[in-house]
């Protein structure tokens, strides 16, 4: 069966007789792929499963078997199975695995009726993404491994020859997806574009993977071979460009297949039949797939496929055998002349090395920038990519480890687009991490074998060790714990003779490196360190080494376990300078940030990029590098960002970087630190973070080491090439909108000293007087409008209106702008009138709005409301003049119960009476009572709107942990716990905040107690409102009623439990502590009135 051996002429019986599928394996393995696919329709895929069971949407049978191109002796299936519960690419990942696990019991359910003539074998390892299992025939002689996939149904019920739509790529391609990662959602694609072809092309494909399968025997262990559906794409290509008949030499094919393989490296094809570069985002990634090292093979259903993978694949082993037998039999005719390969544009031609790729395939396959011809995109004969020299260590510093010159530039990237960017242009070569380790691992080897200086362990830090090496140049150190160092003072004495002693043996070890990696030693900068240099120019990259030996100073530590205090109260002992002795804690170093999420990992690179690049300019004659702070800052300011304001794994990274550079402007704030490894128990650490806390911000304190202040330097640069690019493409939506950040301050409330809360509130809570002014503009007009503009052809009139929510009443946080205005209208009489109008008032509202956005200046967005009814119509104000400024408002329509009522007015006993008449839920009615609301509190002392604020923030905190099912009590009742805890704690103007912030936690952590209510508005002398206060006072508690309206229960049917967990966590945290480490105490006040 060698296909060498056998005669040009011959070649269609060597197919037919030993290549194709035996009819009778076919049959009986298209019955067991049928029953099972019937099998899975029927259970819908997660029989038992609890919840609805995934409906399967449709079957997809693929993989060689499919396309019709399987091989005698061993093929391949796939079973894709397209299930309603994925809505999106992304849900894939998270169920899988379950719903593979109830595949795999529906599986052998089936089996226990098996097909005749085949058996069922199950592999020893199975993969996480796919079910696999092995069909054989009772002789043995055929096999057919199949996978069963279940996948999201990206392209719906596609007629056949019918193109997708472009939103299907565009959605891909913004995935953020790995290349290939869901190509089984084209499978249909996929098979259709193979199975189509003539007879007789799928037996050429038959011909070239069989003379695969034995260039495979022969080669088997030098490394990866491009996968066989490659070559299937390259016969199809072939075909199409040199003969496009159904009947023609299988000779002259194969020889022509084998010549494009032996030109490898000019080898870009894809087609553009379901996808083109009419879509601006898709077009934008083909370009980009295009730039990609040779041979690129994209896969025709799938543009983030590369079948060709230059990089990855060993192109070079199937060349070196397509060259060396053109001699033999199967290429030659019977009068013993060789047969000629096809000629046709992109396939090989004689004299000629240059397959002048990529191939127009149709007028639509031609790239927009090739305008008229493709030399744009088309390497040229003998042509390379541009080369770019790494610089030598002495060049450059960590801080500005040079970029390839090839990288695009980021404020031009659409902000979905920046995975890609990630991923194509900024994750280091795989290829050269492998020969990185190999290399590392060799030198630590040579060291352990013959060094005198004997080590307990080794441990890898740096960039490459924490897993956010860049592409091009990044650093790595290699820290060796040696058993002579018994304190951190011992590494100091005895370095310098040991590190001599290291560099003589990797001198030696130079002698036989690790194959395409050079080493070189620059000058050393770094005393205490031996700095080498590791290289690849092939790959045009490097990776800079620091080798440090020191102190073992926190031993063998399992994984999540804490560091015992001693380690660090020796370490301030030691009188060391910050960050000194940095390198004794890499390990706790590399796995803070290696145990991140990879997306999170690859927000690293990203801002570390725009780092790097900043630190690349030059600045009075000297690079900016030299005084701006480290790389590492960065990286720790990224993933304290993702923390504060995402915390999960489906992120935007427009988004993220958006919140580091503001974070970056904001460097005069910054307060950054964890308490992972070490924490505020032990007296001196206590004593020491505290004295931390008072330096100069910005404050980055290293989570393993806190003597390492990671902040210094001159963050002014950084800060102004932040507010630039935050100005560009990359933060503008495809809507026109701007990229909003995370909700993330520069500083936690529970990392503030509790003596630092007044200042807290000043820098981060307190509204500036301008945002203020702008507040104070916007409701003016809006309440103008309502008072002038609404309903004046009607008979219905307004009243008044009146300001309600947090502005009104001098409680607003910083950068909350939102107002509530309450229009009271003449049309209700009474209340239960406000509930049955509601909808038709906020729509004539709404109706005038829209019709004066032009004269008001201001452009309005209007919130749709979930209700058939909505009590209240939102909407956002923005200025025509300043668009990037922004106010949200609540208009709420209501019943004018209380008339003119002067300030410090009491209501009459009758409205409370008609009130209790009137409702059915709780508060319904509230807003007829904002006057008073507001006035409760827009009379009280200034500090105790500060505390107010201060109590706001945290419950805002609160409101981003996950709750699961029920809702936090609202923040209203927090407003008047606050001032229930300030009345029962003394009244005093001034005050201790942190003492007023510590009696209204402990409120909270005991709100199964609380019963608090007023009667500055209502009280007991109406029977109707004393029996109605005493049924109010009587029910579960918490209770804190409403001083405004007795129907309004704060703190009935919601989640306290929460909130006390929280309030109990904040009470043990630095905000409520004193110097000494003791609780601050709360004023003295009763949980009931």
């Amino acid at each position: 069966m060698d296909v060498y051996s056998t005669p040009a002429a011959a070649l269609d019986k060597l197919v037919a007789r030993s290549l194709q599928l035996p009819p009778e394996f076919v049959g009986a393995a298209r019955r067991a792929l049928g029953t099972l696919a019937a099998t899975l329709r029927e259970r819908g895929g997660r029989s038992g499963a609890a919840g609805p069971e995934p409906r399967v949407l449709k079957i997809v049978k693929g993989g060689s078997f499919g396309r019709g191109t399987a091989l005698r002796g061993g093929c391949d299936s796939e079973l894709v199975v397209f299930l309603n519960c994925f809505k999106s690419y992304e849900d894939q990942g998270p169920r899988r695995a379950e719903i593979l696990n109830e595949m795999r019991a529906q599986l052998e359910s089936w089996w226990m009726d098996p097909i005749p003539g085949l058996n069922l074998e199950f592999p020893e390892r199975d993969t996480s993404s796919v079910l696999q299992f092995r069909l054989v025939s009772e002789d043995l002689e055929n096999r057919m491994d199949v996978s069963l996939v279940p996948a999201f149904d990206a392209l719906g019920q596609l007629s056949s020859g019918v193109k997708p739509k472009p939103q299907v790529y565009s959605t891909l391609v913004n995935s953020g997806c790995q290349g290939g990662e869901h190509a089984a959602c084209f499978a249909q694609l996929q098979r259709d574009f193979v199975n189509t072809r003539p007879a007789k092309v799928k037996n050429l494909i038959l011909l070239v993977k069989h003379w695969y399968h034995q260039v495979c025997l022969q080669e088997a262990g030098r490394g990866a071979l491009p996968p066989v559906y490659a070559l299937e794409l390259l016969c199809i290509f072939a075909w199409e460009q040199g003969c496009q008949k159904d009947a023609f030499s299988l000779a002259q094919g194969l020889q022509t297949v084998l010549g494009l393989i032996r030109q490898y490296q000019h080898l870009c094809i894809f087609w553009t039949i379901n996808y083109g570069f009419e879509d601006p985002a898709v077009g934008w990634f083909l370009r980009g797939q295009l730039k990609r090292p040779r041979p690129v093979i994209l896969d025709p259903a799938d543009p983030t496929w590369d079948v060709g993978n230059g990089k990855a694949w060993r192109w070079d082993v199937l060349a070196r055998e397509a060259g060396s037998h053109s001699d033999h039999r199967c290429f030659l005719q019977a009068p013993g002349s060789p047969v000629q390969p096809w000629e046709g544009p992109g396939l090989p031609r004689a004299g000629c090395s240059d397959l002048g790729h990529p191939i127009q395939q149709d007028p639509d396959q031609r790239t927009p920038a090739d305008s008229g011809s493709l030399s744009a995109v088309r390497p040229r004969a003998g042509c390379e990519q541009p080369s770019y020299p790494a610089p030598s260590p002495s060049e450059t510093t960590s801080n500005a480890l040079s970029m390839p010159g090839t990288v695009s530039n980021l404020s031009q990237i659409p902000p979905k687009e920046l995975d890609r960017f990630i991923h194509d242009q900024l994750k280091p070569s795989p290829q050269f991490q492998e020969q990185v380790n190999r290399a590392i691992e060799s030198i630590l080897r040579c060291l352990r074998e013959n060094c005198v200086h004997k080590a307990s362990r080794v441990s890898k830090g740096g960039s490459f060790g924490r897993g956010t090496a860049l592409r091009g140049g990044c650093d790595v150190q290699l820290v060796i714990f040696l058993n002579g160092f018994k304190d951190y003072q011992d590494q100091g004495a005895r370095r310098a003779e040991i590190l001599d002693d290291m560099r003589a043996l990797l001198e030696l070890w130079c002698q036989d490196p690790v194959p395409s990696l050079s080493l070189k030693f620059p000058q050393q900068s770094e005393p205490g360190t031996l700095q080498f240099r590791l290289m690849s120019t092939a790959l045009e990259s490097w990776v800079d080494v620091s080798l440090l030996p020191v102190f073992d100073a926190v031993g063998k530590l399992s994984s999540g376990i804490k560091p015992k205090p001693q380690v660090y109260s020796t370490l301030l002992n030691s009188s060391c300078q910050g960050g000194e002795h940095a390198a004794c804690f890499t390990e706790l170093r590399r796995s803070f940030v290696n145990t991140r999420p990879a997306k999170l990992k690859n927000l690293i690179l990203l801002v570390k990029h725009w780092y790097h690049r900043v630190a690349a300019q030059n600045r009075g004659g000297r690079p900016a590098s030299a005084s701006l702070p480290p790389a590492y800052a960065l990286e720790l300011l990224t993933i304290f960002a993702w923390e504060q304001g995402c915390g999960y794994e489906g992120f935007s990274m427009a988004q993220g970087l958006r919140t580091v550079l503001g974070l970056v402007q904001q460097h005069r704030q910054l307060c950054v630190y964890w308490t992972v490894n070490y924490g505020l128990e032990d007296p001196a650490l206590r004593k020491y973070l505290l004295g931390q806390l008072q330096k100069p911000r910005p404050l980055i304190l290293d989570p393993t080491d806190p003597t390492w202040n990671v902040g210094q330097g001159d963050w002014e640069l950084l800060a102004q090439e932040a507010a630039a690019l935050e100005k560009q493409a990359c933060f503008v939506n495809g809507d026109g909108t701007s990229v909003l950040p995370w909700d993330v301050m520069p500083a936690l409330l529970y990392q503030t000293p509790a003596g630092d809360l007044d200042k807290f509130i000043s820098e981060f809570l307190q509204p500036t007087r301008e945002f203020l002014d702008q507040v104070s503009k916007a409701v003016d007009t809006i309440c103008s409008f309502l008072r002038e503009n609404c309903f004046r052809n009607s008979p219905i009139k307004v009243l008044k209106v009146v300001k309600g929510g947090s502005s009104a009443k001098g409680t607003g946080l910083r950068g909350r702008s939102d107002a509530d205005l309450v229009v009271f209208l003449s049309c209700f009489t009474q209340f239960t009138e406000q509930g049955n109008k509601r909808a038709e008032i906020i729509s004539e509202i709404r109706t005038q709005l829209e019709a004066c956005q032009r004269e008001l200046q201001f452009k309005v967005k209007f919130e749709v409301s979930k209700w058939e009814n909505p009590r209240v119509l939102s909407f956002s104000l923005t200025s025509l003049t300043t668009p990037d400024q922004s106010m949200d408002f609540d208009v709420l329509p209501a019943f004018d119960a209380l008339g003119q009522l002067g300030s410090g007015g009491r209501p009459s006993p009758q409205v409370y009476v008609d009130l209790i008449h009137s409702y059915n839920n709780a508060g319904e009615y509230s807003t007829c009572f904002t006057e008073l609301q507001r006035d409760f509190i827009i009379s009280r002392p200034t500090k105790l709107k500060s505390l107010i604020r201060l109590v706001k923030h945290w419950y805002r905190q609160c409101n981003k942990m996950p709750k699961g099912k029920g809702s936090l009590p609202p923040q209203h009742g927090l407003e008047l716990l606050t001032v229930y805890a300030w009345e029962q704690g003394g009244q005093e103007s001034q005050f201790n905040m942190a003492e007023g912030f510590r009696t209204v936690l402990e409120l909270v952590s005991q709100y199964h107690q609380l019963c608090v209510y007023w009667t500055v508005n209502y009280d007991t002398e109406d029977k109707t409102i004393r029996d109605f206060l005493k049924r109010q006072l009587q029910k579960p508690r918490p209770i804190i009623l409403d001083p405004a309206d007795p129907t309004g229960n704060l703190g009935h049917s919601a989640r306290w439990d929460l909130l006390a967990n929280e309030a109990t966590a904040c009470m043990s945290a630095l905000c409520c502590m004193g110097r000494d480490g003791t609780p601050i105490q709360p004023w003295p006040v009763k949980v009931a009135v």
